[in-house]
This record gives structure tokens, C-alpha cells and sequence, in this order.
């Protein structure tokens, strides 16, 4: 909607488009003819509203966006970025201060796990471990004959091989997947078809109550590393304290578990953070020039070049990875949560955060955070719970295809009808019970935002 309202109003930076962006024809002709009355009803916004949001962001010297899981969170967020990628092109919002678009990561470090190559289709630095030519290069950086040939899975599938038996083990470091991952019955269910589960945490979670191993990892005060933010800036990690206990960083448990597998380090058998800079530095072409002392206080922005040189902006003067920026359209598609239970479960649940609790809780439930918020809570419109009967702040029974929680009302506008919105951070609630296994087609992201469900009224 306000792609057509940018081209209505003649605001198109045409220039940067003819220069630097393909495809921009295929991408007018399919927004030229969207019917803004059919789209208004369909989202719930107010297609004058959505005109004048175009009009500001197309007319503004510079403008910036953000978007976070709000928007990756669905069944098509991929194709979303893409969309919101389009914006930014046709009004020349890129390469230039002041502009662009930002990606707000879910967590700290989101960043620096995709850089080291925590995906299953990708090694460090991005590079696609399908080709051979890739296959031959981390092989002979990392010292071994041979790399793996295919790429792994992501998952949701590696859940849904554990049912049908076709991996037998799981290694999860920092993730509480019961509790976080959607569909909550279908995760125990693959953890129950394992024959190993070693899970690496700070504290016992809902996923480390199911382990076979617990392996007690470090906090981030009392270990070396580096977090790497969203705009590329990788920053240094100081050790305040020494590891409590029989706790150990997460890289000093690496090296001991590859030792025991028969791989001695080159660099000895201590983690050091340094050294581990240095094979990035080696393996990663972008990160070149990083060194551990060359963070200083402030850190560096990849990419980074051999003399230490960061980089503070990308795509200057229309300079994308791909050599040109491509304009991609998709047609609306329902989600298949919507499809198959929206006529019997005629809400639909989106969930999120507040700011006292990140994530699950699995840190801050151990904090003087939870006397602020303690509980999760079911935010409805009145009039949606009026019908019901419900009176603020009740107990109701929150149920989906999948299954069914209890958790207190709270009135609110800030949903609208037929939304109900509540958070994640509590086990007594256990939210992701209820919330389905669809995910976006592309990364499989699951999608915590739109979950067809009904609430009625507990008596007793």
C-alpha cells in the first residue's frame, strides 16, 4: 500500500532506480493495479493514513526504517523484508547517512552467530557450503580432508527428523527450546523419540529438565568473546569475573568436548578469545583486519579491511553484494494457520515481549524483574471480552487446535478486535503449548504472530 501511494504521488527517486535497481517495471505495473479498498480491509489500517505514512516517509530528506520480529514472524515475513527493501530503493533511502533499512535482531549476538556461520546452509562468512569450491576452502582452513557436502537442517527439521527417527542425537547450547520454540507438544515429542539430548545452559530450563547431559556453561561476566550488533559492529567482551563453580565458557567446553573426540586444538587445549579472533580473521574474508586488541572500547564494523580499516556504511552509491538491487512482488497469501482453523478458532493470538523480561525469562525470571512483572497476561479488546461474559482481569482458558493454557485477562485498546496479544516469559503459562508449527516458507521462521485460537471463561 504505500509502495502505490509513493508512485501515485510522483515521489520515486527515479535516478536511483534507472541506476543502481532491475526489475522496477514488473514491480510498478503489479502495485499500479492493487485495489487500496480490498488492502484496507484486509490489514485494518486506514488506507488515508497509510497515504500519509507514504507521503512522509518518500518526502523526508532522509528516512529511516526498522521492523523486528513483528514482521519475520509470519508465514511470509522473508517476502516482507523484501517488500520493505523495495521502499527504500525506490525512494533512493540507501548508501546515504541518515537512511536505509535496520533489521532489529531478536536477541544480542543474532548477528554474530550468522557471521560464524550458525545456519545450516552457510560456514563463516556466509559462503554457501553446497559449492565445492567453498567445500575445498573451509577444508583446508580448518585442516581436515573433507568438509560435509550437503547443507544441514534448520529447526523444525531437525524436530521433525527426530520423530521419524532419522537423527538420533541433539547438542543445544543457549536455547531453551521447549519453552520458546512454537508447538510445545511436538518438541517433547521429538525429544522423546532421541536416544541423546546434551544441553549447555546457565541454569536448569524447561529443555535441560528433559537432558540426558547438562553441561553448566558461563555466564557473559565471566568469559572472553564478542557480541556482534546489528549494524555490523563486533564488540569486545571482558571477563569480570572467574566461571562460579563447575561452570566453563561455551568455548572452553568446545575445545574439551573435541578433545575428548580425538581433535586437538593447534592453539592448546584453553579457550582463548584472542586466538579464536584470529581464526576468524583467517577463515572470514570481511573480518580480515580483526584483532582482538584492534576492538578497543568501541569495537569495529565489518567489513573489515587487512589494516584494521572498518567499514561505518554499506551500499554507497547504490553498491549492493549482488551488484544491482532487484525489486521483487508477491501476491497475498493467507496464512495456513487462518486456512485450516480460522472457522473454528476465530481469534487470532500474536505474542511478543515486554521490556522487564527477555525472551523466556530463563535470566530475568531470576531477577528482581519478575516483582515488576510476574506473570503473563492475555491483553483483549473490552468489547470482545464483554461478549463473552468476562470481566477484566479473570481467569480464562485459552485454546487453540494444539491445546490449552490458562492465564488472566487484561482489557486494552491497544489490540484490536478479534487480536489477542500476551508474552512468553513465564513456565507456569507455558504460552507456546497453543501456537502451531507453520513457519516462513524461505527460513522457516516460526510464525508466533498469527495462532487461530478462542478463550472462553473459567467457572470454577
Amino acid at each position: 500500500m504505500i509502495a502505490h501511494y509513493i508512485i501515485k504521488e510522483g515521489l520515486v527517486n527515479q535516478a536511483f532506480i534507472e541506476t543502481y535497481t532491475e526489475k522496477y517495471s514488473e514491480f510498478k505495473s503489479h502495485v499500479d493495479h492493487l485495489d487500496m479498498n480490498e488492502l484496507e480491509k484486509l490489514t485494518g489500517v486506514s488506507k488515508e493514513l497509510v497515504r500519509d505514512a507514504a507521503i512522509a516517509y518518500a518526502s523526508a530528506g532522509r528516512a529511516m526504517e526498522f521492523h523486528g520480529l513483528g514482521v519475520t514472524e509470519h508465514f511470509q515475513g522473508s517476502k516482507t523484508v523484501m517488500l520493505l527493501s523495495n521502499l527504500a530503493m525506490m525512494t533512493g533511502n540507501v548508501g546515504r547517512k541518515g537512511v536505509g533499512l535496520n533489521p532489529l535482531r531478536g536477541q544480542n549476538n543474532v548477528q554474530g552467530s550468522a557471521d560464524m556461520g550458525v545456519q545450516p546452509h552457510q560456514g563463516a562468512g556466509y559462503m554457501d557450503v553446497s559449492k565445492p569450491a567453498i567445500q575445498q576452502y573451509y577444508a583446508q582452513k580448518y585442516g581436515i580432508e573433507k568438509m560435509p557436502e550437503n547443507a544441514g537442517l534448520k529447526i523444525p527439521e531437525m524436530l521433525d527428523a527426530a520423530i521419524s527417527g532419522k537423527i538420533k542425537a541433539l547438542y543445544i547450547v543457549g536455547e531453551d527450546t521447549i519453552m520458546t520454540d512454537p508447538n510445545s507438544y511436538h518438541s517433547i515429542k521429538a525429544f522423546e523419540k532421541l536416544e541423546l539430548i546434551v544441553v549447555q545452559e546457565l541454569f536448569m530450563t524447561a529443555t535441560s529438565e528433559l537432558a540426558d547431559v547438562v553441561l553448566p556453561a558461563s555466564s557473559y561476566f565471566e568469559k572472553n568473546g564478542t557480541f556482534t550488533n546489528g549494524e555490523r559492529r563486533v564488540q569486545r567482551v571482558n571477563k569480570v569475573i572467574e566461571p562460579i563453580g563447575n561452570s566453563k565458557p561455551d568455548g572452553q567446553i568446545i575445545i574439551d568436548m573435541m578433545s575428548r573426540l580425538g581433535y586437538d586444538q593447534p592453539t592448546g587445549p584453553t579457550y582463548d578469545a584472542a586466538k579464536v579472533i584470529e581464526e576468524i580473521a583467517d577463515v572470514i574474508p570481511f573480518m580480515k583486519g580483526l584483532t582482538w586488541d584492534r576492538l578497543g572500547e568501541n569495537g569495529l564494523q565489518w567489513p573489515i579491511k587487512e589494516d584494521g580499516t572498518d567499514t561505518k556504511m554499506l551500499h554507497i552509491n547504490g553498491n549492493f553484494k549482488k551488484g544491482i538491487g532487484t525489486f521483487h512482488h508477491f501476491d497475498f497469501e493467507e496464512s495456513p494457520e487462518i486456512v485450516s482453523h480460522g472457522s473454528t478458532y476465530p481469534y487470532i493470538l500474536t505474542t511478543g515481549r515486554e521490556l522487564e523480561h527477555y525472551n523466556s525469562g530463563t535470566m530475568t525470571r531470576r531477577t528482581d524483574n519478575q516483582l515488576i512483572l510476574g506473570k503473563d497476561i492475555l491483553e483483549v479488546h473490552p468489547k470482545d471480552a464483554l461478549d463473552k461474559g468476562i470481566k477484566d482481569e479473570e481467569m480464562v482458558r485459552l485454546f487453540s487446535d494444539r491445546g490449552s493454557v490458562n492465564i488472566p485477562i487484561k482489557y486494552t485498546k491497544t489490540v484490536k478486535r478479534g487480536v489477542l496479544r500476551t508474552t512468553f516469559h513465564q513456565p507456569e503459562v507455558f504460552i507456546n503449548l497453543i501456537t502451531g508449527s507453520v513457519g516462513d516458507k524461505e527460513t522457516m521462521t516460526p510464525e508466533y504472530k498469527v495462532v487461530a485460537v478462542d478463550f472462553e471463561k473459567i467457572e470454577n
